[in-house]
């Protein structure tokens, strides 16, 4: 074999070990785009779950079971949403749940005034 001839084949071998090289690379590529996007969604779904269990802590959202409101959660951070929620959260006072009821028990006539209308008007006593 020949200079030249030793030369051409070092050139068509680079070019196939070059096509297969930018082919792995592109696949590499492709995976890590994949796993930032799942590693992302795992860590929004924590993120979520925080907030969620800091919500329950608080009182907030009671009514609503915990996967349901993560899952609320989770849709709120695909609008962009959840950053707001978080501050709002922090904002609300420890049991805030737990500090107001509606008590509908007493049944009151016509004209009647509860204690506090009857304070708040001045009527005490």
């Amino acid at each position: 074999m020949t200079e030249n001839e030793k030369i051409a084949q070092v050139l068509a071998d680079a070019g196939q070990t070059l096509r297969k090289v930018a082919s792995e690379r592109d696949v590499a590529i492709a995976e890590n785009t994949e796993l930032k996007e799942k590693l992302a969604s795992v860590e929004t779904r924590l993120l979520c779950e925080k907030v969620a269990a800091e919500m329950h802590e608080k009182g907030l959202r009671h009514d609503t079971e915990f996967p349901e409101l993560v899952d609320d959660l989770e849709k709120a951070a695909s609008e962009g949403k959840l950053p707001v929620i978080q501050e709002a959260v922090k904002m609300a006072a420890p049991n805030m749940g737990n500090h107001f009821s509606i008590n509908n028990d007493e049944v009151s006539s016509a004209g009647a005034m509860s204690d506090l209308e009857a304070y708040l008007v001045g009527n005490v006593g």
